[in-house]
């Protein structure tokens, strides 16, 4: 027989081997995705909604490819991505079937992770209740020893994952483009951002997140946490290791007991300066004002507001049939206790939480927080538009290096910059000192093995693994998704993390399978 000419005989084994690809498909199909739920009733289509003004290149891309993988298996998946307030309204009343999203916290203790699906929790995504994780959760909430936390709270973890009211997805990096006289700059795996040791006069940064709040106590997103973190300080701070060192507070300790936690106060510091102090540019920082910023933090029904929930007098303070918290004890004018109700270690790492930063006692009730810091922090806002933040360097900021003030730089300005590309093209013109590289982005600046690109040498190149989780939550209240285990398990089997975590961030992401991110203090990196 003679041979086929190439060309009709590439397209002869090119028909083979579709026909071949369809066949396996269809098998596979067959095996792993049945269009029947065990019921007999038909898969219903699954509305997957997400934040389209948060990350919204990044949260676009992975919606697109989570909704080709469900399709693979023949879940229907519609995508609807929404401006930030209708999100949030929806959010909280439940108004979805499941939703696209983040969770991050400030602190490095898992607990962060599990409050949200205790039934008392004031913010629940889910609302999802399960009496027997409320038992779980509370065990190892107040757990005699660290060992014992640890177990409990994947116990915990191992009833989320049968139950599956989130599906964790993955625990991105965040990766930072700088000139290198921006080398100084400092983050962490909790997007605590530290512009302190940057040494050039002018540093200008930008940020892809939506800023909600210049409130320290009603700060609760990433966007406002980066510009809120610069002004204002808390007892304690959280550094580049993740490891919780003193700030406001030289030191700390727990009662033998384990039911009194006192501070030290650190001498000296000073409030930026504000016409409401009694004396602007001189008022030093004391017990009272801490005193006095926790009981404003519950007054504002913050959405910390629960890291007051176990210190003592609170439930009377929040009733109105008591005036202060009894257990918010000014002991001296550099000397304040919290008396809890019962021995809780966690008690400390909240107090990491912006929400908890120390505000003037004489704050009024109805403060603009965009016409100026009143804080401690190293940088003092000058303005605020809603879309470029001016600071000054805090002349009287108590921290130095080596017997050199701190902060280095005279000013610091951090941009809002939402869409990719122009945020990219303003680092590219040298309008920014210091990117966070988008994923939209990442083709420009690395090659397929996440290296980067020969262009992109001279610049400072850092990653920063982050313990956040990126993940789908479902709303567990009425409707298909939420009262069927079965159908939310399909889900999960379908994602495919890796494929997440290698073709979109090239590697520069962790597959996520549990609600608390590998990494994590007690759980193996």
């Amino acid at each position: 027989m003679k041979r086929l000419p190439t060309l009709l005989l590439g397209i002869f084994i090119g028909i083979l081997i579709a026909i071949g690809v369809c066949y396996l498909l269809q098998k596979h199909n067959e095996n792993v995705a049945p269009l029947k739920a065990s019921n007999q009733t038909v898969i219903p289509k699954l509305t997957l909604f997400y934040n389209a003004e948060e990350l919204p290149g990044e949260k676009s891309l992975v919606a697109q490819v989570v909704q080709s993988q469900l399709g693979r298996i023949g879940i229907e998946t519609s995508l609807e991505p929404v401006p930030s307030t209708i999100y949030n309204d929806r959010l909280t009343n439940g108004q979805f079937e499941s939703a696209l999203t983040l969770w991050y916290l400030d602190y490095d203790d898992a607990e962060g992770f599990l409050t949200d699906f205790y039934s008392k929790s004031s913010f629940r995504l889910s609302k999802y209740s399960n009496p027997k994780y409320d038992e779980a959760y509370k065990s190892a909430l107040f757990a005699p020893t660290e060992k014992e936390k640890f177990e409990r709270y994947h116990a915990a973890a191992d009833i989320l994952k049968r139950d599956l009211p989130w599906i964790p997805l993955f625990s991105n990096s965040e990766l930072y483009l700088m000139s290198p006289k921006a080398a100084g700059f400092v983050a962490n795996a909790y997007q605590y951002y530290d512009y302190r040791w940057v040494d050039m006069a002018d540093i200008r940064a930008a940020t892809d997140v939506e800023i909600q709040t210049l409130d320290p106590a009603l700060c609760y997103d990433a966007g406002s946490k980066h510009l809120i973190t610069q002004s204002y300080e808390g007892l304690v701070a959280m550094d580049e290791h993740n490891q919780t060192v003193p700030a406001l507070a030289t030191e700390w300790h727990f009662s033998p007991k384990g039911d009194r936690l006192s501070f030290t106060l650190r001498p000296g510091v000073k409030f930026h300066p504000a016409p409401f102090l009694s004396k602007p540019g001189q008022r030093n920082v004391d017990a009272q004002d801490v005193k006095a910023s926790f009981e404003r933090l519950i007054k504002a029904n913050s959405p910390y507001g629960y890291i007051f929930d176990y210190v003592a007098g609170v439930d009377e303070f929040k009733a109105g049939t008591a005036k202060n918290v009894s257990g918010l004890i000014v002991e001296a004018p550099l000397k304040f206790t919290i008396q809890l109700k019962r021995p809780f270690p966690t008690m400390l790492p909240w107090l990491l939480a912006p929400a908890a930063y120390v505000l003037p006692a004489e704050l009024p009730a109805k403060y603009d927080f965009s016409k100026g810091s009143v804080g401690t922090g190293p940088f003092a806002l000058k303005s605020w538009d809603g879309s470029l933040a001016n600071y000054a360097a805090n002349t009287d900021y108590w921290r130095a290096e080596n017997g050199s003030k701190l902060p280095k730089a005279k000013t610091l300005a951090i941009r809002v910059i939402k869409d990719p590309n122009t945020l990219f093209l303003a680092y590219q013109k040298s309008e920014l000192d210091i990117l966070n590289v988008p994923l939209p982005v990442f083709d420009a600046v690395m090659d397929s093995n996440g290296n980067v690109k020969a262009e992109w040498q001279k610049h400072v190149f850092r990653e920063v693994k982050l313990n956040n989780l990126k993940f789908i939550g479902f709303n567990m209240q009425g409707n298909p998704w939420g009262n069927s285990v079965e159908l939310r398990h399909r889900v999960e089997q379908a994602i495919n993390r890796d494929e997440i975590v290698r073709q979109l961030f090239r590697g520069k992401a962790r597959a996520a399978n549990s609600i608390i991110p590998q990494g994590m203090a007690g759980f193996a990196p």
